[in-house]
């Protein structure tokens, strides 16, 4: 299978399930966009003119609640502010403790029905089943619509049935940049999955090229050396290129990432299949 040329591979680290991760400050990388999290896992807060809205929630563990709240204490930014979390897909880390921020602030939460379903019954969840009810759904074609921000979901099923990702505007020292969300990263198990992931790689990447996106985020900040380029951010004075802009045609070297990975995992497993097939009788020669 040919690959396409990638300008970047994934981080020398690997993430650290499991284990005690110190959390990375809370850091504003564009105008109204921060990162609040871990290297391994984290979300961010999108500033509108009618409010804030939360992209995604981490892990559903009471450290990680009181790091969103740290995080936006930090960023100067009142939670009673925010008002939706829009949560990519039906895992644990993605989805956290959003229900106790629909509690205590009166925001809503948002995910696809789909992977709603799936997050009550998905018994291979390292933090559990989705215990707690979500009452409002987005679903790919939908712009999500907060006083001056509309953010684009755009459905990627694969790594889950009803992974969304986001398309939404930032600026940059007031330059617009279009940035991008990919849902789900992780590969997922089976060869069905992997194709359905391959086409929503393909299909986001057409999304994005329309959109103009040149910016690229991911809530596990392993994947992108997200961490690093969050401390060069911290370092920079005005005027220095901001890390994360890549250009509209390095983004698509970023995504490029996706689909060679799930090539070669697809080449792979074919690979591992073929090792259990009766060996095929050699075929008739036809007659002249």
């Amino acid at each position: 299978m040919k690959t396409i040329q990638s300008w970047r591979r994934p981080a020398a680290h690997k993430p650290l399930f499991g284990q005690k991760v110190e959390p990375y400050p809370a850091t504003r990388f564009f105008d109204q966009l921060s990162f609040i999290g871990t290297p391994n896992v984290g979300c961010f807060v999108l500033e509108t003119t009618e409010g804030l809205i939360l992209l995604d929630c981490m892990e559903p563990y009471e450290e990680h609640k009181q790091m969103i709240l740290k995080g936006f204490g930090d960023l100067g930014l009142d939670p009673a502010d925010l008002k939706a979390i829009l949560i990519t897909h039906g895992h644990g880390d993605h989805y956290g403790t959003a229900d106790w921020f629909r509690e205590q602030f009166g925001c809503k939460i948002y995910m696809s029905r789909v992977d709603y379903e799936f997050a009550k019954t998905d018994t291979r969840n390292r933090t559990g089943a989705l215990k707690w009810e979500i009452y409002d759904f987005l679903e790919g074609g939908d712009i999500f619509t907060l006083g001056d921000t509309k953010v684009q979901c755009v459905s990627t099923p694969g790594h889950t049935p009803g992974c969304l990702s986001y398309v939404f505007p930032v600026t940059d020292e007031g330059q617009p940049h279009m940035a991008a969300l990919w849902g789900g990263s992780g590969l997922p198990y089976t060869m069905s999955d992997k194709m359905l992931y391959l086409k929503s790689a393909l299909a986001f990447a057409e999304v994005t090229s329309r959109a103009g996106c040149d910016v690229e985020i991911s809530t596990h900040p392993f994947l992108d050396k997200g961490t690093e380029r969050l401390e060069l951010i911290n370092k920079i004075t005005d005027g220095i290129p901001n890390p994360f802009v890549l250009g509209k045609e390095n983004y698509k070297y970023y995504e490029a990432m996706f689909i060679n990975m799930c090539l070669e995992g697809l080449e792979k497993q074919a690979k591992e299949l073929d090792q259990f097939l009766p060996p095929q009788p050699p075929m008739p020669e036809r007659k002249k």
